[in-house]
């Protein structure tokens, strides 16, 4: 026979073992989301900023270039040092960082194209003692825009593959929160079908034992208040009528 207590104790049991297991879920998938887009969007940052620095050396050295050539400024050696630097320096911290398919064959490309255009510059320096506007238009700046444009390239892998992790995270958040929604909503279901058993099992046989007793007379000789189940209920009526006929014998 199971008791009333028990009874009660294992349906809010189930309840709260089917909330527990939602929570698990859904702090398992969670914590599974955050390891894989740390490591992601920490080496694509790394990567953006590389290639930031890049463009901002590039621009430096373009800018002076035409400083050079309105005013002849003797810097512009020390500002190709500089440059030249900077991008030995980032070259290898951006293929340290390499987490997209294309981006290897990407930073090669750039490799590529700042080596023309530091071998151009170098001996459009050297060799023009009165710098000439067109012969820089059409040798160096073609140079300076495919360089940047390559640079740009780098970065836009890196910029798509957040966008579409940032996109990704979304969904992934989504789906881990589904096991919580399920819960909750299997958790009314189960407090409503809960609430209708007890109702049937428990405050229904216990209103018929009130009405039986509101109503009866000696002359009925027990009480018959139709209880099926084998508790505490069903008990207590057996007892209610050991009582009566202890009484009217």
């Amino acid at each position: 026979m199971k008791s009333v207590k028990i009874k009660i104790f294992l349906s809010f049991l189930l309840l709260i073992l089917m909330l527990a297991g939602a929570g698990v879920m859904s702090i398992l998938e969670f914590n599974k989301i955050g390891n894989s887009v740390d490591e992601v969007l920490k080496n694509n940052y790394q990567s953006i900023e590389i290639t930031k620095t890049m463009l901002d050396a590039i621009e430096e050295e373009n800018v002076n270039m035409l400083i050079w050539m309105q005013h002849e400024s003797a810097a512009l050696p020390e500002t190709f040092r500089k440059t030249d630097s900077i991008m030995q320096t980032a070259f290898p911290m951006a293929r340290k960082n390499i987490s997209e398919i294309n981006e290897e064959s990407q930073i090669k490309k750039v490799e590529r194209e700042y080596d023309k255009l530091s071998v151009a510059t170098n001996a459009f320096v050297s060799i023009n003692q009165k710098p000439v506007l067109e012969e820089y238009q059409n040798r160096i700046a073609p140079l300076f825009l495919s360089t940047k444009q390559a640079i740009n390239e780098l970065m836009s892998i890196n910029q798509e593959r957040m966008y579409k992790q940032a996109t990704l995270t979304k969904d992934n958040a989504q789906r881990a929160m589904m096991p919580g929604i399920i819960s909750i909503v299997a958790g009314v279901i189960f407090a409503l079908l809960l609430n209708f058993f007890i109702s049937i099992y428990f405050i229904n046989p216990i209103d018929r034992l009130v009405e039986n007793l509101k109503h009866y007379y000696p002359e009925r000789g027990t009480i018959d208040a139709k209880i099926k189940s084998d508790d505490e209920i069903k008990k207590l009526e057996d007892e209610i009528n050991n009582l009566i006929r202890r009484l009217t014998t």
